[in-house]
């Protein structure tokens, strides 16, 4: 009888290790890489080419949407969030082109007008810290945003 017992543990606990695999291979994760010079930007359908600015969503599906500059990333995001559909958000590193960084804990700092692919509005870009942005000239810490701040 305990051999028993001990055979229907086994399968009991397979069984959750299988459903819980799934479930990790299945979430939304980071986003596929951006070809620049190849990806075209969903919300503006422009190439995508300058790797500082470019971002990404992964959908709640796992579906990765690219974005040539974070106004058109900001754009898309309004009506995407508004329709759950968002899983991640993810933006270029301003200092290490084409290194995608999580949007909620990145910083962003406007670059100025006419900066970015879009040439219009906000000249945003992120980088990965305050020093980050420091480097890059802005000694402003008042002019360093976050993700909620653009969104």
């Amino acid at each position: 009888m305990r051999a028993g017992k001990l055979t229907r543990r086994a399968a009991r606990h397979a069984v959750h290790a299988t459903m819980l695999s799934l479930v990790v291979a299945c979430a939304p994760g980071r986003p596929e890489a951006i070809a620049f010079d190849s990806d075209a930007c969903t919300y503006c359908r422009m190439l995508i080419s300058d790797g500082r600015f470019a971002a990404a969503i992964v959908t709640a599906h796992g579906r990765t949407l690219k974005f040539d500059s974070i106004e058109c990333l900001v754009a898309y995001y309004r009506q995407a969030s508004a329709a759950h559909d968002v899983a991640s958000v993810w933006v270029s590193d301003y200092r290490h082109a084409g290194t995608l960084l999580d949007a909620s804990t990145a910083r962003f700092v406007d670059v100025g007008e006419g900066r970015t692919p879009m040439g219009v509005g906000h000249g945003w870009t992120a980088v990965a810290s305050a020093r980050d942005a420091a480097a890059i000239g802005v000694i402003d810490a008042g002019a360093i945003k976050r993700w909620s701040d653009l969104r």
